[in-house]
């Protein structure tokens, strides 16, 4: 395998992407074009899928998805989020609900008849085809005469700096250059939606964090529309203008990635996108959009809209704890340390306290503390959040 040249997109501005564009065929509509939704614009309405095995894949979501933005569906496996995928591109079929791209209503369509390009999770690249024929093989069977087929593929090729690999094999490519053909491929169809799904689970560490920098880039340039599927949540966050996260075939919340991490509202995303400690405390007063909790031993004001007195469920993510003596100082709660280790980036532990086992981290300590010993944890009272 040959070495691959730096990770860096040689990213051209959208006008100097120049694309023979395709034969527009869209009927003249009476509605005017300011009314219309763009062409990347793509909703789900009451989306059923059921696969028979007694519960649906995906129970009836909604969303919006604008021309331009990129969106992660995200979740643990089994959530429904492939199916969701699958189901933009045509490969499934809902049992119910609507599917509407740029407007118009594609629900019943095939694959073959929406402008989407699907970028699979194992590239799919045709072994015995070089870099030029994989790239061209949908314009090709398309019918375009091969002449434009060489343009548009060397216009792609330019674009995301693989100009002078058209003669390679993919088995003469490195993983993060086979994932760019792929991306070439789906790009040189002009689609109103590009999919990913889970593009960089065949990258190593360190060549994922290169390669999801490198697609983000050129969706923000190209300005399409990207329906993107990860388990990933750091790879989510990265990538993302809005990401959906799935629990079970629902959406469990979707927003932006600072909304999501710094101000869930229900326990499964406060626990997946941030590892985040709900542990049960008291809600003993409310009034004037101001609570009073009480936590183990801890007693604090939080701002909210909304509470109930008596039982609740509090959020608090691992970093936002310290080893703190003050109990002067903020809210603290006493514990026992369990387990502890430097990871580098860090000290991560697990302490035993009166609400529960609690998983810190504390990335400005260098030194694991003695499993056994007693500690208390300090942390600001506007980073618990009350969550259902």
């Amino acid at each position: 395998m040959l070495c691959s040249p730096p990770l860096v997109l040689r990213l051209l501005l959208v006008d100097e992407l120049e694309l023979p564009k395709m034969k527009n065929t869209t009927p003249p509509s009476a509605v005017s074009a300011a009314t219309q939704p763009a062409k990347g614009t793509l909703e789900f309405i009451n989306v059923v899928k059921d696969y028979g095995t007694g519960e649906p894949a995906v129970k009836g979501i909604t969303f919006r998805i604008e021309d331009g933005e990129l969106v992660t569906l995200l979740g643990p496996s089994g959530c429904g989020k492939t199916t969701t995928l699958r189901m933009v591109a045509g490969l499934e079929m809902p049992n119910s609900g609507q599917i509407l791209l740029g407007g118009k209503d594609v629900t019943a369509k095939s694959a073959a008849q929406r402008n989407v390009s699907l970028v699979f999770q194992s590239y799919a690249l045709f072994p015995h085809m070089n870099v030029m024929e994989n790239v061209g093989y949908g314009p090709t069977v398309q019918g375009m005469k091969k002449a434009q087929v060489e343009a548009k593929v060397n216009a792609v090729l330019k674009l995301i700096g693989l100009t002078g690999f058209e003669k390679r094999l993919p088995s003469e490519l490195s993983g993060g250059q086979q994932q760019r053909v792929a991306i070439a491929r789906a790009l040189v169809l002009e689609p109103a939606v590009l999919l990913f799904d889970e593009p960089l689970s065949n990258l190593d560490t360190k060549l994922r964090r290169h390669v999801r920098e490198e697609i983000r880039e050129l969706q923000q340039r190209l300005k399409i529309t990207c329906v993107y599927v990860t388990h990933d949540r750091e790879e989510a966050m990265a990538v993302s203008d809005h990401i959906i996260v799935m629990d079970r075939g629902n959406i469990a919340e979707s927003g932006t990635a600072n909304q999501l991490f710094f101000q869930p509202r229900t326990a499964f995303v406060a626990d997946f996108l941030s590892e985040a400690n709900v542990a049960k405390g008291q809600v003993v007063s409310f009034a004037n959009g101001a609570a009073t909790l009480t936590l183990g031993d801890a007693r604090f004001d939080i701002k909210t809209d909304a509470a109930t007195l008596g039982d609740a469920k509090i959020a608090l993510r691992p970093d936002v704890f310290e080893v703190t003596t003050d109990t002067g100082n903020g809210p603290s709660i006493a514990g026992v340390v369990q387990k502890s280790a430097f990871i580098g980036k860090g000290v991560e532990l697990v302490v035993t306290t009166s609400v529960g086992d609690l998983f810190v981290f504390l990335p400005k300590e260098r030194a694991p503390h003695p499993v056994g010993s007693a500690i208390r944890l300090g942390f600001a009272a506007d980073e618990a959040r009350l969550i259902v």
